[in-house]
This record gives structure tokens, C-alpha cells and sequence, in this order.
């Protein structure tokens, strides 16, 4: 049997292709546009899925690339801290090493006066900060103000009261000289001195990775040696050594200056190479975060192409598409044109 096709069914078929082929240029149009494959989540729920996936990860990226810069530079600060820790003790170890030329009372005085103002800006390293901390402090902050009336008012981690370091109010000069021994069992009965142990500025510089960007000041100045008398394993404080110094020239006569201090080389040698350890240290965190930074950028990388792959689209495809439709669509166009234009009069005629 025959169908019977009438204008009307022809006008209809005709205005349902026109507004296909317009659907399909307004959807290719929306994409050149805004360079997304898909304007709502119900094109492609799996798809939009997997690229938000990628967002949330690129997101952390973003976050963990900042906080390990944040921490490189905390790390150059304090190489940069240490090493000057490190350079004002081998000025100190060559003063001792030319002290016999001291043989006049003026060359004491001289000698005194550089060790003491060597010491003096040993303690003003130590008091290095960075933006709104101490380097070697942790978490202490500068700008705060001591209510103890016997400490000096401005609060800094380390201090000096009568010829005594402190550090954030603790008397750490009173373990100068303490068998290893006795140093470590004081450690672990007082749970004071631990905590400061334990005072480190710390980054999250990735998933469950912390990692400590400063150098505790207590471990910075307080190093192991032998006791030049008993050869005992010691813990010395570097500025207590370092006073011991000023004090042996300037306390002694002239004769007695050169014999006193060399049996303070060892000691200020043993120092140095704390600082060397500490540096080293220092630098193994620096290379760790290269390479996590490195790995983070591949990552992002990679992040970025699951996500391009997810939701941007092809451009030079979806030109060539979008040309496609416009080409069907204007033949579309002339084809109803040409099955309109007949009327009744034309029939007629």
C-alpha cells in the first residue's frame, strides 16, 4: 500500500530536519566558543567525572608547589645562617691558630676585642629571621615581649644573661661540659628541654610528607667533643666555648694567652664540623625537595593532558564539523525551497 504524502507532512519533515541540523550548529558553535566538548553533565557524566577528577588533582599540585618553593626558600635561609655560623667560628679557629704572635699586652687587647665581637655576632646569627620567624626558633615569633623581669624585654631565642645563653628563657649554658651520658639521660627526664629538642618549623610538602625547613637552636649550638683533660665524651655549647676563648685572653697574662688556647683548637674543630654535619643535612632536604618539585611538575603535567583529554575539544575538528553542519544546513535550506514554493495557483496555471 501506498502512503499518501501530502505538503503538509513534507512542510513538517522539512522544518524537524531544519531544526536537527540547527541543534547540531548551535551545539558545534557552543564548542568553538567556549573550547568544551560538553555544556552540561548529562552529555557525558563519565567523561566530566574523570576531568573533575583531574581538577581536584591539579588543584593539590598547585598547593604542594607552593608550599615546597615556601620551603626552599626557608632552606636557603638557614644554609645561609649555618654557613655564617660556621665562617665566624674558622675566623675564631685562625685567631687561635696566629696566637703566638701575640706577644705584647696591646696584641691581647686586640686579640680579645676581635674573638669578643666574633662572639657577640655569633648570638646575632642566631637570631637571623625570615619573614615573620626566627630562623632558628620554630615557631617563636619576633616582636614579643618577655613578663619575666630578669630577662631582657624583647623576647629572641637566644639570649645572653650574665655571660649565660638562653634559648626561649631556658639556661642551656648550664649543660656545657656534661658527660653525653648525663646530657642524654636530661633529656629524657625533662620534658621542657625535649620540647625545645622538638621546636622545628615544619611544611607539609606533600601527601603525608613533612618535612622540617629550620634547624633546632639547641641542636645547632650544643656538639659533642672530648673533655682535653679526662677525654670524656662531652657536650659543649658553642658560645660557652667561645666565651671560655674571649676569657683566656683576656684574663691571662701574655705569657700563658698562645698555651691556653691551643688546647681550645680541638674544640673549636669538633664545633666546625657540627656545622658541617648540619649543612649537609640542610642540603639532602634541599635535594629532596628538587626532585619532589620535579616530580610534582611532571605530574601536573600529566594531570593537565587527563583533563584537556576529558573536556577540551579539538579545535581544528570541530571547525571542519561546524562547516559540515553549514553546508547541510544551506542544502537543507534550498531543498525546502524548493518543495514550498509550489501554490495552488502555480498548480492551476
Amino acid at each position: 500500500m501506498v502512503t499518501r504524502v501530502t505538503n503538509t507532512m513534507l512542510t513538517n519533515q522539512l522544518l524537524s530536519n531544519l531544526s536537527l541540523n540547527l541543534n547540531n550548529m548551535d551545539r558545534l558553535q557552543n564548542q568553538l566558543a567556549n573550547g568544551r566538548k560538553y555544556a552540561h553533565i548529562s552529555d557525558d557524566p563519565a567523561a566530566l567525572i574523570y576531568g573533575q577528577a583531574a581538577r581536584n588533582k591539579l588543584a593539590r599540585l598547585s598547593h604542594y608547589q607552593k608550599t615546597v618553593e615556601t620551603a626552599q626558600s626557608w632552606l636557603t635561609q638557614s644554609e645561609a645562617g649555618v654557613m655564617e655560623l660556621q665562617k665566624i667560628i674558622g675566623n675564631v679557629y685562625e685567631e687561635l691558630v696566629s696566637a703566638g704572635s701575640v706577644k705584647t699586652v696591646d696584641d691581647k687587647k686586640n686579640l680579645a676585642m676581635v674573638v669578643r665581637q666574633l662572639r657577640d655576632h655569633y648570638v646575632d646569627t642566631l637570631n637571623a629571621a625570615y619573614g615573620d620567624r626566627f630562623v632558628f626558633a620554630g615557631y617563636n615569633t619576633p616582636g614579643d615581649f618577655a613578663l619575666d623581669p630578669s630577662m631582657p624585654r624583647e623576647i629572641k631565642p637566644f639570649q645572653v644573661v650574665n655571660d649565660e645563653l638562653y634559648f626561649n628563657g631556658f639556661n642551656i649554658s648550664q649543660y656545657d661540659k656534661m658527660l653525653l651520658t648525663d646530657f642524654e639521660t636530661e633529656i629524657a627526664s625533662d620534658p621542657e628541654l625535649k620540647q625545645l629538642l622538638g621546636d622545628l618549623l615544619h611544611f607539609d610538602v606533600g601527601p603525608g610528607i613533612s618535612m622540617p625547613v629550620t634547624v633546632n637552636g639547641i641542636d645547632l649550638v650544643m656538639f659533642i667533643t672530648k673533655d682535653p683533660d679526662t677525654g670524656d665524651t662531652i657536650v659543649r655549647n658553642t658560645y660557652d666555648v667561645l666565651q671560655e676563648v674571649f676569657m683566656a685572653i683576656d684574663s691571662n697574662p701574655v705569657e700563658v694567652v698562645t698555651d691556653k688556647l691551643t688546647v681550645m683548637i680541638k674544640t673549636l674543630q669538633d664545633a666546625q664540623n657540627h656545622l658541617l654535619t648540619k649543612t649537609a643535612e640542610i642540603g639532602g632536604r634541599q635535594r629532596r625537595l628538587e626532585l619532589l618539585e620535579a616530580r610534582y611538575e611532571q605530574d601536573y603535567l600529566n594531570y593537565e593532558s587527563m583533563r584537556s583529554d576529558a573536556e577540551d575539544v579539538d579545535m581544528a575538528e570541530v571547525i571542519m564539523y561546524l562547516k559540515m553542519a553549514e553546508a547541510v544546513y544551506q542544502a537543507a535550506l534550498s531543498a525546502g525551497a524548493r518543495v514550498i514554493q509550489p501554490t495552488l495557483m502555480d498548480f492551476l496555471r
